[in-house]
């Protein structure tokens, strides 16, 4: 099985072509446009978000895949999807930024991550907690809630691991390769997407490279090749 998460930066059906030739069962797109369940071939479309034209979508292969119940539209952009044998919570993280869309909405990772505590931590299904995090040890601040550690804390606790960091033993917040790319500059790179796998094991993961990537988004696909245990 392929996931990949990949913030593609708006207009996401014009893209859609760049991601279907890596062949994978599960995509995370943030910043993609509302579109039909079955705008894709053979594949389901779900999205959520405050915004038509740029909000979080995951794309589901083949196989049966539903919308969970538990879906709080409040929580944005979160959204949980469960397939024949895997869940996935994807992530947009909106962070600060949602409280313009009123004080009962949130943006952050960690209160999505405390509202889900249960459907995470429920072993029923392998499962995948990922996207876009905006969010970096490197950006850590004394007594913030939703410190990147805090996330990556919680997570771990849940049994989740990062497959990147898994698989390439990087310290979080010193990893060798980006995901992002402020303001489309090489030179302003940080890793800020992420996949975390539970009941699953890793086979191999991949970035996109800058070069190939940079006309498309200022983001660059995390791909990880996985199994379930």
């Amino acid at each position: 099985m392929k996931i990949i998460t990949w913030n593609c930066n708006l207009n996401f059906a014009k893209k859609f072509e760049h991601v279907e030739s890596m062949d994978a069962d599960i995509c995370i797109i943030q910043e993609c446009e509302k579109l039909k369940e079955d705008y894709f071939p053979n594949s389901k479309f779900f999205w959520t978000g405050r915004i038509e034209n740029k909000g979080l979508g995951v794309l589901i292969k083949n196989g049966s895949a539903s919308l969970d119940s538990i879906h709080n539209p409040n929580l944005i952009n979160f959204l949980p999807i469960r397939s024949d044998d895997i869940k996935i919570l994807g992530v947009w993280a909106y962070n600060h930024r949602a409280k313009k869309f009123g004080d009962d909405v949130s943006g952050k990772t960690i209160e999505a991550i405390d509202y889900y505590k249960e459907w995470l931590a429920n072993n029923d299904l392998p499962c995948v907690f990922g996207g876009d995090f905006n969010n970096s040890f490197i950006w850590d601040k004394p007594n913030k809630t939703n410190n990147f550690e805090n996330i990556n804390f919680k997570l771990v606790e849940l049994g989740f691991n990062s497959a990147y960091h898994s698989n390439t033993n990087d310290d979080f917040g010193s990893e060798r390769n980006a995901t992002f790319f402020h303001t489309k500059k090489e030179s302003k790179s940080y890793h800020i997407d992420y996949l975390y796998l539970k009941s699953l094991t890793t086979s191999s993961v991949e970035l996109g490279k800058y070069e190939d990537w940079i006309k498309l988004s200022d983001h660059s696909p995390l791909i990880v090749e996985l199994s379930i245990r």
